[in-house]
């Protein structure tokens, strides 16, 4: 039988390997559909990733709840922005929202 332990470095793991090949492919994918398509799954990664972090912090921690959803508000802040402005910068801005909810997500679901 395997240590919950051991399950829990092995989620950390496989969404850290998730996260690390999403934002690299992000930033380094030539092809623009190629890059939305990114873009757009780790909008629902980092959703993902607070949603995780929302439902391992105990009930009484509600400061720690609302970080974990403010983080992942950042993503649907990403896509909105995306969305509704029009300009040369806004796939920047909205990359670089998405990459601060994923990686700021996981830091504060593993490691805080």
């Amino acid at each position: 039988m395997m240590n919950p332990l051991d399950a829990l470095v092995i989620v950390f793991l496989v969404m850290s390997v998730i996260s690390v090949i999403g934002l690299i492919l992000l930033y380094l994918a030539k092809n623009e559909k190629i890059k939305k398509g990114i873009f757009y799954f780790l909008t629902i990664w980092g959703m993902v990733i607070a949603w995780c972090n929302a439902a391992g912090i105990p009930d009484g921690w509600f400061g720690e709840i609302v970080l974990a959803w403010i983080l992942g508000g950042l993503s649907i802040a990403a896509l909105l922005f995306q969305l509704c402005t029009k300009g040369e910068h806004r796939f920047k801005i909205a990359r670089i929202l998405v990459t601060v909810s994923v990686i700021a997500g996981m830091v504060d679901t593993f490691m805080l």
